[in-house]
């Protein structure tokens, strides 16, 4: 009876080292999202790793998944029809089947917005639900990231359907990257801080009829030792192809804080991993190699998956173009197309547009100081040019920012 008591001690102790084992070599990683159960190749040391949401970042070391559906939890959608997020043109439309539909984690600050038209394209711009360079997951209104993968449009590893992303009822294209954002403090001029960084303070559904959006999100984050608050709004409104951004950062502390913000991606426009083709383009024109823009006679400069001469490429790419738009009463301190992010070469020459993979557009706020309780307030359109049916070439779509 002694030697079964000894044996059975034995056991459970070995059965314990052996869960104590496995839970050390498990990282678990849980929202609130539920959108299912997803088993990954783990990372650090890690065996596994199971999680309840999966990012494009992730998605290459998954080995299991088990998706759910309908959306669950802290999830608001439109509320026009039984909660399904999903509104319909009403009966004096004229386009009847366009269909509008957004999902938003508030407590995560993480979702999607996206417009069906009726001859089967789509426009999806997913917010917050990415992974950055860093490691971390951001929160709150940055574009980037896939739609969840219990989405009927969901895309397992294909990243054309990541970020702002575009549908012509055959294929998806890439719009916009997750869009690189950062904060530089001018006393420490290469030590950025980027959204994931920061600090997520929490997000609301200000405005949700059916037709119109609004979604803010609000973040704090220490920059070079003074506390700054981060507040994002983001306006949709259905049927558009952008959507418009104001951003707020204000100086909390006690001190004067020199900063400079960063908005820019290298937008693989049309498709994902390359910048193959991808050239500039305003209202006089295209631009073929690297260009600063006047910020106060100019109000937008766009990218456009197009073809440059001077790298060698003909006029045989997807035709996509995307946008970026400025307040012409506020406008940033820099926007640029470069080779690089940050800005152009200076030269007597200017410099071609030829890199295979960072063709970039951007935009600058700063340097600029802002006293105590003073804030740096900015509002830009993000999002996807038209076509000009005869000539092919991009056209801006009117927003509310410069009528």
């Amino acid at each position: 009876m002694v030697k079964r008591s000894r044996i059975l001690r034995i056991l459970a102790i070995a059965i314990i080292v052996c869960f104590a084992l496995l839970f050390s070599k498990v990282a678990f990683r849980i929202n609130s999202e539920r959108d299912g159960l997803f088993i990954l190749h783990g990372e650090n040391g890690k065996w596994l790793e199971l999680t309840d949401d999966l990012t494009p970042e992730d998605a290459s070391r998954l080995i299991w998944a088990k998706p759910l559906y309908p959306f669950k939890y802290e999830i608001e959608s439109l509320p026009s029809d039984g909660g399904q997020g999903s509104v319909a043109g009403n009966a004096n439309d004229p386009t009847p089947e366009d269909k509008l539909d957004f999902h938003w984690n508030k407590k995560d600050g993480r979702g999607f917005i996206r417009n069906r038209w009726k001859d089967g394209s789509k426009l999806v711009i997913n917010l917050g639900r990415f992974r950055e360079s860093n490691g971390k997951y951001s929160s709150g209104i940055f574009i980037g990231g896939s739609l969840p993968a219990s989405d009927p449009d969901y895309q397992y590893l294909n990243n054309e359907a990541t970020g702002m992303t575009y549908f012509d009822g055959k294929r998806w294209f890439h719009v916009w990257c997750n869009v690189n954002e950062g904060l530089h403090s001018m006393t420490q001029p290469f030590m950025p801080t980027y959204p994931s960084n920061w600090q997520f303070k929490g997000s609301w559904i200000r405005e949700n009829d059916g037709n119109n959006l609004t979604i803010e999100s609000k973040h704090s984050l220490i920059l070079a030792g003074v506390p700054l608050d981060f507040n994002r709004q983001l306006f949709y409104t259905h049927g558009n192809k952008y959507v418009i951004l104001t951003t707020e950062i204000t100086n909390k502390g006690n001190i004067p804080s020199s900063i400079q913000y960063m908005y820019g991606d290298e937008p693989w426009i049309g498709n994902f991993g390359s910048s193959a083709g991808d050239v500039g383009w305003s209202e006089k024109g295209l631009i073929f190699t690297e260009h600063d823009v006047d910020v106060k006679r100019k109000t937008f400069i766009g990218m456009f998956d197009y073809g440059n001469p001077l790298a060698g490429e003909t006029n045989s790419f997807t035709g996509i173009a995307n946008f970026l738009e400025w307040d012409k009463n506020d406008p940033p301190n820099k926007a640029y197309v470069s080779n690089f992010s940050g800005g152009t070469m200076l030269g007597l020459n200017p410099i071609p547009l030829t890199s295979a993979t960072n063709r970039f557009i951007g935009l600058q706020w700063g340097p600029t100081t802002l006293e105590p309780g003073r804030s740096l307030i900015f509002t830009i359109a993000v999002g996807m040019a038209d076509r000009d049916p005869k000539t092919g070439m991009p056209i801006k779509p009117k927003t509310e920012l410069n009528n």
